[in-house]
């Protein structure tokens, strides 16, 4: 019926909308693991910080903090016109920031900055091993998460901490894993799966320490987890246009599909500066931990990140966003 006058926003709050929200993330690359992970760990836990929802069409949304996802299409014509008008004053009240879409979305305040690309490894497939690690550094499969959540958000003890509470939920309920390379017993550099569906296992979280940055580490860390999680899974991952160089030199191919990706209007005065393709990456990156393994190589590619930071800390100041600048190396 005509649902005009009331909500069209729908809190996921009984079975039957959770069997509806998966339903709708079927078969999608990205959706289906990282949405559906979280919806089955995090979906009888208000007091988590997520937020599922059903919107119109075939649409669903995941709320954490600033970070909106938005998976499916909403409806044609005037009742689409209203879905993205209410969609887009429900983000404005709880203050969202970042908003990452399956399909491109026109929304009233937000402006669009560069798309991800999707990377995978099919299943049964198996890269070639890049050179030995150093002799001093020893991988761990299941290293100690507090220590590796400071080694990937070095910069902010909020979003460590919650990270740390997402992966150890996650790995606590048999997804995933996470791999760490130790130097004396402290980890210098790691890559992670903490989302998957029956079909994929998401990789993320891939971060190098700044002094052991340009050594080849995250290449090889990368590789292996992937071959070892392709086994019984295809896996995939989302970077930056500007390394998807590094990720084909690697044996990864791409998926075809892109994640689109919104920023507030508030930046656009920024984005006028000549840095702007730095500024759109740094948003695309947002604050989900699988940002850091998309600036994976700048480290090692020589790229320098200092200059890039200072551009966009207006930026930053305006969304009230904490654009950290984690590379991989």
């Amino acid at each position: 019926g005509d649902e005009r006058g009331s909500s069209m926003i729908q809190s996921v709050s009984t079975a039957e909308h959770k069997t509806e929200y998966l339903r709708r993330l079927s078969g999608k690359p990205y959706f289906e693991a990282v949405l559906g992970t979280h919806l089955r760990l995090f979906g009888q836990h208000p007091a988590s910080g997520w937020a599922f929802y059903l919107l119109p069409g075939t649409a669903v949304l995941e709320l954490r903090g600033g970070s909106a996802v938005v998976c499916g299409v909403l409806p044609g014509g005037s009742a689409g016109e209203d879905a993205r008008e209410e969609l887009a004053g429900f983000l404005r009240f709880l203050c969202a920031d970042r908003l990452r879409t399956e399909q491109p979305l026109a929304l009233a305040g937000w402006q669009p900055a560069a798309p991800l690309t999707l990377w995978e490894l099919p299943q049964g497939s198996v890269l070639p091993l890049p050179p030995a690690y150093p002799a001093e550094l020893v991988r761990d499969t299941a290293p100690s998460m507090l220590p590796v959540s400071r080694l990937v958000f070095a910069e902010n003890d909020a979003e460590a901490d919650e990270f740390y509470s997402t992966a150890c939920t996650a790995l606590a309920h048999g997804v995933g894993v996470c791999h760490a390379l130790l130097q004396d017993g402290r980890p210098v550099c790691t890559v992670g799966c903490y989302e998957q569906s029956n079909t994929e296992s998401y990789m993320a979280a891939g971060v190098t320490d700044p002094a052991w940055r340009g050594r080849g580490l995250a290449r090889r860390l990368i590789v292996e987890m992937a071959n070892t999680l392709a086994a019984e899974r295809t896996v995939r991952f989302a970077c930056e246009q500007t390394l998807c160089g590094f990720y084909e030199q690697l044996g990864f191919v791409q998926n075809g599909k892109d994640l689109h990706h919104l920023g507030p209007d508030t930046l656009a005065v920024v984005a006028a500066q000549p840095d702007m393709d730095d500024l759109a990456a740094l948003m695309a990156r947002g604050r989900d931990h699988d940002r850091n393994i998309q600036p994976g190589v700048a480290g090692e590619e020589g790229a320098g990140e200092g200059s890039l930071q200072q551009n966009v800390i207006l930026a930053a100041l305006a969304a009230g966003q904490h654009l950290a600048a984690d590379v991989l190396g």
